[in-house]
């Protein structure tokens, strides 16, 4: 075992690398550059059946890593111990293609689901043969099946764009109802299953069994992948809006192809809208599959196959409309819009003249008794919903028990429309299911535990803030259902006994509550003085900052900082915020 272990990281590994074992809610974790040492020391971890999985770092790693654990895993690892970070990544190695066929969350895939998803894999590495990508490393997950790619990019924003605008093509191409390919594997610090360990989901039963991971295949020589061929991949698809031909063109696109008898193979959101995959390509009859069509949040359809004797993902969709119909329905007329109501023109008004800010904050301290500082947060988290360039804005309100943090948090939450406010406790995929949750939902977390799946769905949610994330269940009739949590979704944890782990932590600003015995009589007198007078705060004036909030959230601007380029971080971990 040792030795499969060690080819392994032979294979994968350059330099330093970070291996990380997860148990039962703990992380082992060590630094190597003797890949030796490494075999030997993973080998009693992989014989623990409290770990679920042995994972290593794929790409390369800043060797000063070394001196945090030197060839040595330590055993449960605390807060203060690190991991690795993408901003610790110094160039990219590999690009990751994880397909996992769709099952139950927490369990081990079947045998039929495991071939599945091997079969993808192979159907993957053929289309990626003919865009002129090398061959590729063929893996077995132990539930799925794994394709690695050589790549040779720096660590900046580009190439994280690029690899996940290559994943997005993939996972819309061939992810389906049986098998999907996790678009999550984007970040530089991904870490990867270390083949020859064990893959331990749930029990391991006669249906679902435990199974080892293993390389399936490795190239005679392994290419790289140009980068013009990422490119292609990554631009196949259209990612921005194509212009709509007028105002609103009146086709509900699922509807559409319902009515002219064209199959859909799957559905799925892609770019805030809908990307239909066609069972049969209408373009073609020499090939079946690699037909798609996609409707946009404005209402603009694109249509077209990715095979290259079809278009090559040409824009067809008025070929295909030509097609099936000779004839255009007519428009209908929009409605006018309601008249704006008192608090709506006194929102504008003071948008307009006065200091929104100052009067949401005024607002707050009538029901919340100094923590301004905390408002001051409060009130930018909420803006940075409405900003193109950011990846929001996420507060961890912290304090001593019973000095205010989830009063402030919930005085704040009343100031913002009804309609965007979530607060109190969910299950681990709860937030998937919410139809009614919206883009721009202000997420209350107020004493509670985040579970380690609750964990992951925050950092997805907000490394992805700008797009939907999804969730891929069966139903009980076995049927693939998408579910998803909206954009620009922000996080507000108040009085929680574990945040997470440092990743969590990165991802929120972390303001403290005043405790100080002067705060304390401020409220208290306060409280006696609200009693007596048997007040509460202006009703018009929380009405008229919901208003204002309802007007900011109609548009989502660029903003630029002059004075960004002299910005410094005092530590790394904490350059997200």
């Amino acid at each position: 075992m040792t030795g499969d272990i060690g080819g392994a990281v032979a294979l994968l590994a350059d330099g330093v690398v970070e291996v990380r074992a997860l148990a039962d809610g703990v992380v082992h974790s060590g630094y190597f550059d003797d890949h030796d040492a490494l075999a030997r020391a993973v080998e009693p971890l992989d014989a623990d059946p409290a770990v679920a999985g042995i994972y290593l770092t794929l790409n390369t790693v800043n060797p000063a890593l070394l001196a945090r654990r030197a060839n040595r895993i330590k055993m449960r690892l605390s807060r203060k111990d690190a991991t690795t970070a993408d901003a610790d990544i110094i160039r990219r190695r590999w690009f990751p293609v994880d397909i996992d066929p769709v099952r139950p969350s927490g369990v081990s895939s079947t045998d039929v689901e495991h071939e599945a998803a091997l079969e993808a894999a192979g159907r993957i590495a053929g289309y990626l043969a003919e865009q002129g990508f090398p061959a590729p490393i063929r893996a077995d997950s132990g539930n799925g099946a794994h394709l690695l790619y050589r790549i040779d990019l720096p660590n900046d924003e580009a190439a994280t764009a690029l690899v996940k605008g290559c994943l997005a093509t993939l996972d819309a191409l061939f992810s389906n109802e049986t098998v999907a390919v996790d678009t999550a594997n984007h970040n530089a610090a991904r870490i990867w299953k270390l083949y020859g360990t064990m893959s331990r989901k749930g029990d391991s039963t006669q249906e679902r069994p435990h199974r080892r991971a293993k390389v399936l295949s490795v190239p005679p020589e392994m290419g790289v992948v140009p980068v013009e061929r990422l490119r292609h991949l990554a631009g196949l698809l259209p990612h921005e809006e194509p212009v709509a031909p007028r105002p609103k063109t009146g086709i509900d696109l699922a509807a559409w192809l319902a009515d002219h008898g064209i199959a859909v193979r799957s559905a799925k959101p892609y770019q805030g809208g809908t990307l239909y995959s066609l069972a049969e390509c209408p373009f073609s009859s020499a090939h079946k599959d690699g037909a798609f069509a996609i409707q946009f949040p404005n209402g603009a359809i694109f249509a077209g196959c990715h095979h290259a004797t079809c278009g090559g993902g040409a824009q067809r969709w008025p070929e295909l409309r030509g097609m099936y119909e000779p004839k255009r329905r007519p428009e209908k007329e929009e409605e006018p819009a309601p008249p704006p109501n008192e608090h709506h023109e006194r929102a504008l008004a003071i948008l307009r003249t006065g200091d929104p800010l100052a009067f949401i904050l005024d607002t707050f301290n009538k029901a919340h008794v100094g923590d301004r500082t905390v408002a001051e947060c409060l009130t930018m988290s909420l803006a940075s919903q409405s900003v193109e360039n950011t990846n929001g804005l996420h507060v961890a309100v912290s304090g001593n028990s019973g000095k205010g943090k989830t009063h402030a948090c919930t005085a704040m939450q009343n100031l913002i429309p009804d309609a965007y406010k979530l607060k109190g406790t969910v299950s681990n995929k709860a937030l998937y299911y919410d139809d009614d949750l919206r883009p721009g939902t202000v997420l209350l977390f107020d004493d509670v535990s985040l579970s380690d799946d609750l964990q992951e769905v925050l950092k997805s949610a907000t490394a992805n803030f700008r797009e939907p994330i999804e969730h891929r269940t069966l139903t009980t009739e076995r049927k693939l259902r998408v579910c998803t949590i909206p954009e620009r979704c922000v996080w507000w944890l108040a009085k929680v006994e574990d945040i997470g782990d440092d990743q969590v932590m990165n991802r929120m600003l972390t303001v403290w509550i005043d405790d100080s015995v002067d705060q304390d009589r401020r409220v208290f007198e306060y409280m006696k003085e609200a009693e007596a007078a048997g007040r509460g705060p202006a009703h018009d004036d929380i009405l008229t900052c919901r208003a204002i909030w309802e007007v900011i959230k109609t548009e989502i601007l660029t903003v630029r900082i002059p004075f960004a380029r002299r910005i410094q971080s005092s530590t790394t971990q904490n350059r997200r915020n």
